[in-house]
């Protein structure tokens, strides 16, 4: 069927366009003239009697597989006739029967061609009248020749108004590119198909989604379209859907992000309530961790796990007793045992967390008591060997726990606290994490005083006898608040792969 246009099928059917009596009539007369030209013959092996098959096929072409049998009858009757009235013509019985069955198959071929040539035109006309894709051919010129019912019951316009169209001003502008794109390929690559979707304007002035599959053979296209316009709608539906449900998740994440924080912190304060009286430890020391991963430019993603994680470093300390954690002179060496065993068992009771910042927050517990010269608890790692969150948080942690006092110590003045730490660089802390912490010399006054611990004139300054002047504490919500706002923080990984 290819390069044959479907709707010519009911010509074709149609043909040929005489009338069951003309038809007759017209075989017939082919009969006498086949008759009448045996009758003139004197050889009876010559091939006239073969031109009995021409009225055959007409009779065939008109009645089917009746009319090609009967047909063969008055063939038959024809030869019996020329057989008795043609002298000097004697046929004997096999004769008969001979030609009785030649004109009988050739019936029964010409009449079951017809008949199931008909019943496949049938077929093929059903589904192009009654088919809900929209068919067509077209020319060179973009013009449709060739449309089923389809495109009425679709597009609202009748066959006479598309044939008087072109088919390019039919689709939307916004698609015409792609469009006449497709048409190209089309030509191009002749026999293959081509797939691609368009808005094709409505009688009623709307636009519909066409979605196209076709080829071209010797200059014509041929196309099946299918009206797509729910599909696109729901799809469209289904991506706003979505983008709405995006949105609820990362409202929700933060959520969970934000629980999760105070979870955390209340278990951090938890370790530290024990130990340091202001409470506050824990936030410093994240706080001040944070600061020198900036500075190492360390990512941000990597700053908040920190800032989030570091207050974590000494949950270890629930598990140690009061008479050793509290105790205000120097440790034996059995105690100092016992007090070493915080940082494994705050890593192995954070291990078993499967968020990231409690992944970190095992990884610190377990190594902010390491030395970068290998001399440090539990494990004795060394340099490179210690994960770089364990050694900023060793350094926050040390500075911190010099300038606060301690129910085994009195706070250091800032600026011995500061030359301890850089005294140690390169024994017990990492080089370049001290080196980040020095840069923030000129800000680590101003980073107590933001922190809440003392307020007044010049933080860490001393009072006149040599003391640490005492602290005015804040109450602990607005602490917590305050720290969240100066906190560096980095944008949550969610909010980024949504933007």
């Amino acid at each position: 069927m290819n390069g044959l246009h479907l709707p010519r099928l009911r010509e074709l059917r149609r043909w040929p366009t005489l009338g069951a009596r003309e038809t007759i009539a017209m075989s017939l007369l082919l009969f006498a003239a086949v008759f009448a030209l045996r009758m003139s013959d004197n050889h009876i092996s010559d091939a006239e009697g073969v031109l009995f098959i021409v009225p055959i096929g007409v009779l065939a072409l008109r009645f089917g597989l009746r009319g090609a049998l009967a047909g063969a009858l008055v063939a038959l009757g024809l030869v019996i006739a020329w057989a008795q009235l043609r002298v000097g013509v004697h046929l004997l019985t096999t004769g008969y029967v001979t030609r009785a069955t030649m004109l009988v198959v050739v019936a029964i071929i010409f009449g079951t061609f017809v008949e199931h040539r008909r019943r496949l035109e049938e077929g093929i006309l059903r589904y192009h009248d009654a088919s809900l894709d929209l068919l067509v051919t077209a020319d060179t010129r973009g013009r449709l020749t060739r449309v089923n019912p389809a495109w009425e019951r679709t597009l609202g316009y009748s066959a006479e108004m598309l044939y008087a169209t072109d088919f390019i001003d039919l689709v939307h502008p916004d698609d015409r590119a792609a469009t006449e794109a497709a048409t190209r390929r089309l030509y191009e690559a002749e026999h293959e198909l081509v797939g691609f979707r368009n808005r094709c304007r409505a009688a009623d002035g709307s636009f519909r989604w066409l979605e196209w599959n076709a080829s071209a053979s010797d200059g014509v296209v041929h196309a099946v379209a299918r009206d797509v316009t729910a599909l696109r709608e729901a799809e469209e539906q289904l991506a706003s859907n979505t983008k709405t449900l995006e949105a609820m998740i990362l409202e929700r994440t933060r959520e969970l992000d934000d629980a999760r924080a105070g979870t955390l912190r209340q278990l951090a304060l938890a370790a530290e309530y024990r130990d340091d009286e202001t409470y506050q430890h824990t936030e410093r020391v994240g706080h001040i961790a944070a600061r020198v991963a900036l500075g190492l430019e360390l990512p941000a993603g990597q700053v908040t796990l920190l800032r989030q994680a570091a207050p974590l470093h000494d949950v270890g300390k629930l598990a140690i007793p009061d008479r050793i954690l509290l105790k205000p002179g120097k440790l034996t060496r059995e105690e100092y045992d016992v007090m070493k065993t915080h940082a494994e068992l705050g890593s192995r009771l954070l291990a078993s967390g499967s968020s990231p910042v409690l992944q970190m927050a095992a990884v610190i517990a377990a190594t902010h008591h390491e030395r970068w010269d290998g001399a440090g608890y539990p494990k004795g790692l060394s340099g490179e060997g210690i994960p770089l969150v364990g050694r900023i948080v060793a350094v926050a942690d040390v500075f911190d726990a010099l300038i606060h006092d301690r129910p085994y110590k009195v706070a250091w003045p800032l600026e011995q606290a500061i030359e301890e730490i850089a005294r140690s660089s390169g024994s017990q802390f990492d080089p370049r994490v001290v080196a980040a912490f020095l840069s923030l010399r000129d800000d680590l006054g101003r980073l107590r005083d933001e922190l809440g611990e003392v307020e007044g004139e010049g933080a860490f300054a001393l009072t006149g006898d040599g003391r640490v002047p005492h602290a005015i504490r804040r109450r602990r919500r607005d602490y917590l608040e305050h720290v969240d706002r100066h906190a560096p923080r980095a944008e949550p990984a969610a909010l980024r792969r949504a933007r």
